[in-house]
């Protein structure tokens, strides 16, 4: 069933240009562009001193270093063969021929779309319907296996209840401990700077920004 799934959305490669070449686009950068969103929020979040968002941004980067870890243990362990491996297929972008199981595209994006959706729904809509379609996406390019997706998605579903339920907590008394608190000294940073920029302007120039 999993691999007749698979050749059912792989033969459908190398047909098309625009599709093949929307395909290609998306495995190649969708992954950056959830990279570049979380660290657009956490230099947001620091601009304009909101602790809900640098909160949310901290809490993402974390659970997905957790995923990320997971997906590596599960991956050494299982060492599933990735399709173009134990199959002729159609490879539309080159991979390395290391473990198939689970993806990693689903899991990291899955963690970034949970974790933003916990606290903006639309935004999280949007990225973990960008999740589904990057998956569907790694098919299509002969990457990996409908199942692989599909596991990568629910064991990091699960993660996110056990992380929700059970840690992310600790984390948040981490993150306010008084003496050091990474939210403070994030906040602090913009400030630090604009001392910095503005030592850095002629003297003239800081005694009629003082007047």
């Amino acid at each position: 069933m999993n691999y007749e799934l698979f050749q059912t959305i792989n033969n459908l490669a190398g047909h098309y240009y625009l599709l093949d070449t929307t395909m290609i686009f998306i495995v190649k950068y969708i992954a950056e562009f959830f990279a570049v969103l979380i660290l657009c929020l956490l230099c947001l979040g620091i601009y304009y001193k909101d602790k809900i968002i640098i909160r949310n941004v901290l809490h993402t980067i974390i659970f997905l270093g957790i995923a990320l870890s997971a997906h590596a243990i599960i991956g050494f362990l299982s060492q599933e063969p990735r399709p173009f491996v134990s199959h002729t297929v159609t490879l539309l972008v080159p991979h390395t021929p290391d473990s198939s199981f689970p993806s990693t595209h689903a899991m990291g994006m899955t963690a970034i779309g949970l974790s933003v959706y916990s606290v903006y729904k639309r935004l999280g809509t949007i990225l973990l319907s960008g999740t589904i379609i990057t998956g569907i996406a790694k098919v299509f390019v002969g990457h990996h296996y409908p199942m692989d997706i599909i596991m990568g998605i629910i064991i990091t579903y699960i993660l996110y209840k056990i992380y929700q339920t059970y840690i992310s907590s600790y984390i948040d008394e981490i993150l306010d401990y008084p003496k050091h608190s990474i939210i403070r000294i994030l906040i602090s940073t913009k400030q630090t700077l604009s001392i910095i920029k503005q030592s850095q302007q002629p003297l003239s120039k800081q005694s009629t920004i003082k007047r």
